[in-house]
């Protein structure tokens, strides 16, 4: 994407303190959004694993996908960067979300079947941040890659 942001710029201080992510849903929203823009070879409309990941999974069912889309976008635009954005969203999201929610960013940034370094520098940060075990982290990125070579 052309107009990517360095994943690791940090926003102002004032723009931090604005932004507060409360609710669990919006918050994956936001860390799948943060996955999206983070992605250096393709436009966020080509990603069909964002957006079926919005429509279909079982923590975004009673919430309107396009609107969570959008509050996403404007989430991502407030703090300014993906990492920003991912630490703004992670407090909101339950130990028991983060691991497939991992599964499901990998997917979005891996959707070319190319890891980039900037997809790499995602995966470790998310890594970290979501606390996945190096060995579950590593055959999950092996998997993931494989089936999006198809």
């Amino acid at each position: 994407m052309s107009n990517t942001l360095d994943f690791f710029r940090t926003p102002t201080a004032a723009t931090h303190l604005n932004l507060h992510i409360t609710d669990e849903a919006e918050a994956c929203a936001a860390v799948l959004m943060a996955c999206l823009r983070a992605n250096e070879l393709d436009g966020e409309e080509e990603n069909a694993s964002f957006y079926t990941t919005i429509k279909s999974r079982n923590i975004f069912k009673g919430h309107d996908a396009r609107a969570l889309i959008e509050s996403a976008g404007r989430y991502y635009e407030q703090a300014g960067s993906p990492a920003a954005l991912i630490d703004a969203a992670i407090g909101a999201i339950r130990e028991q979300t983060r691991l497939p929610l991992f599964y499901h960013c990998l997917d979005v940034i891996l959707a070319d079947g190319v890891v980039t370094p900037q997809e790499h520098k995602v995966f470790q940060y998310l890594k970290g941040k979501f606390r996945v075990d190096d060995e579950i982290a590593g055959k999950a990125l092996e998997v993931l890659l494989t089936k999006n070579q198809l």
